[in-house]
């Protein structure tokens, strides 16, 4: 056969365009494998400096993880030999410095770093960007503005609300024979989720009454069930991969209902306050005037109708006299309801089984609840500041089953821990230690995270951890605790800007439970088992047994 000098010519150019495509594709190969190599580098040389069992060199710390209350137990008892941290590992790339003593968690929660990329980013496509998971200018700027939604003079006019929905439950406990198991969390978790939707958006559902059927509880549901999923399984971290998936259709359906439901309510309110400001010339028709502000908060009380949380960010403003947009509010809203609805549904429902396995301190809270209402039948937000007894049980609850339960970051900036490694790993006391034996500096970006539930019970830093004491809380006993033993808020600067908002609702659906019903346990009433979803819940239920006072 003969070849032509075109014919070679033409091999050329073949050979030049799949040459080209080969060094193209290569290109892109090592851009996507770069990072992964440079992420498990930095893991492995952590690992070198962190006691605590070795990863398998492919499944990491999988094969032995799985969200269970067997795994948290396991954890804390682990605590025992590595006081202070361990390492975790999510397969063979992804790892997190975990920390679970005050003196590595404090120079961690010091820093205003972001969320982490992996349990976060599964639930971005919900919240979107809002305040737990935003980060830089953003985020300083909007926890500013948000700051005065949770000022003590609106949350004192929550507690209408929190009356109203608590009565609403009890009314439907009402028709519940004396004696029968009841699941609390259901029952709880709807309350919750009417008195977020009415805080947030003056928004009445009648949602407790048509059950977990509803279209909202549904969602909110699929979301945070799926997002957990998604967190044990590698495969799905993927977001492609993960929109193929029936999980993933599911995701994506729930989200697009609840943004709309949000968009539409937020366009309604934006058209409501217009109307009331009819007649006006608005120089900005995006951002209200200090003036038009003031005005619409007055004309609210004088028809005895408060600011809620989404009047708050359609009206605020920052130095520049800039406001928040459609989509930073619609973010907000969703990140309020999720932070709001289930965690503090997990906090109420532990409460009440504490309660019931714990007699003792269940009467002790009914008679401090009995001495400062006497015959009030609605609690006043200035009443819940005088019940000390009920917040020290709140405290403890909180300690052993936090419904966050555990925090991450994503570092920007390398972390520096004076303590924490090498032998300091072994000293849990507060006496100065030798920082050149046990300082260390981790680069970033690196994942590092804080499980709470394994500080919380972590026998270095509490004495008989499992052992349920409310006194662990007076004043006396907190004195010389260190702020980063207990963190059921998270502490720092990116702390929740809602703990006093949960705090009260909880004291709230607490005493006024207490003043109605004897709650109790017995072999009916199978003990509950931590399960850890996005927020910790039980596999088999919180269940209880009520008789009417």
């Amino acid at each position: 056969m003969v070849f032509t000098l075109e014919d070679l010519c033409n091999t050329k150019i073949v050979l030049g365009i799949v040459t080209i495509g080969a060094l193209y594709a290569a290109y892109n190969v090592y851009k996507f494998i770069s990072p992964l190599i440079e992420e498990r580098k930095k893991g492995l040389e952590i690992l070198k400096r962190v006691a605590g069992p070795r990863p398998h060199w492919l499944l990491g710390h999988l094969d032995k993880l799985e969200p269970t209350q067997d795994v948290i137990l396991k954890v804390t008892q682990e605590c025992a030999t590595y006081p202070k941290m361990g390492q975790l590992w999510f397969g063979p790339i992804v790892s997190y410095l975990m920390l679970y003593h005050p003196h590595v968690v404090k120079p961690l929660l010091k820093l205003t770093e972001p969320k982490d990329n992996m349990a976060y980013r599964f639930i971005r496509p919900w919240i979107g960007d809002g305040l737990l998971v935003s980060s830089g200018k953003k985020w300083h700027r909007n926890r500013h503005l948000l700051t005065r939604a949770f000022h003590f003079d609106i949350l004192k006019q929550y507690a209408k609300v929190f009356n109203s929905c608590i009565e609403t439950m009890l009314k439907k406990w009402s028709a519940i024979k004396d004696g029968t198991p009841v699941e609390m969390f259901e029952h709880v978790s709807l309350m919750t989720l009417d008195n977020m939707l009415q805080c947030a958006i003056s928004c009445k559902t009648n949602c407790q009454n048509v059950g977990s059927d509803h279209t909202y509880i549904s969602a909110v549901y699929t979301l945070t069930t799926i997002a957990m999923k998604r967190v044990f399984n590698p495969l799905c971290h993927n977001d492609f991969i993960f929109s193929l998936t029936p999980n993933g259709r599911k995701f994506k359906k729930a989200c697009d209902y609840i943004h709309e439901y949000d968009e539409q309510v937020i366009n309604e309110r934006k058209s409501s306050l217009k109307a009331l400001l009819k007649g006006r010339n608005n120089k900005n028709e995006n951002c209200l005037e200090l003036d038009e502000v003031q005005l619409i908060t007055s004309l609210y009380q004088k028809n005895g109708k408060s600011l809620d949380f989404l009047d708050i960010l359609l009206l605020t403003r920052d130095k520049d006299g800039k406001g928040l947009s459609d989509r930073e509010i619609r973010d907000e809203v969703d990140t309020f309801l999720f932070e709001g609805h289930d965690t503090t549904a997990s906090g109420i429902s532990w409460a009440f089984y504490c309660l019931a396995t714990y007699p003792k301190y269940q009467e002790k809270c009914r008679e401090e609840v009995r001495k400062i209402l006497e015959d009030k039948d609605h609690i006043e937000w200035d009443d819940l500041s005088k019940m000390t007894y009920l917040t020290m049980f709140i405290k403890e609850v909180l300690r052993l089953y936090p419904p966050v339960f555990a925090i991450a970051r994503r570092t920007e900036n390398p972390v520096t821990f004076p303590r924490g490694f090498a032998e300091d790993q072994f000293h849990v006391g507060d006496k100065p230690v030798d920082v050149k034996h046990c300082s260390y500096t981790v680069q970033s970006p690196y994942n590092i995270s804080v499980p709470i539930v394994v500080l919380h019970r972590n026998e270095t830093v509490w004495n008989d951890p499992q052992v349920f004491d409310p006194s662990r809380f007076s004043v006396e006993n907190s004195a010389s605790r260190s702020p980063y033993a207990y963190l059921p808020f998270s502490a720092g600067p990116r702390n929740c800007i809602g703990q006093n908002f949960a705090m009260g609702e909880m004291k709230i659906a607490i005493a006024k439970v207490l003043r109605s019903y004897r709650l109790y346990t017995d072999k009916e009433c199978p003990a509950p088992v931590m399960m850890p979803m996005i927020v910790l819940k039980s596999t088999n239920g919180i269940y209880i047994k009520m008789a009417k006072l």
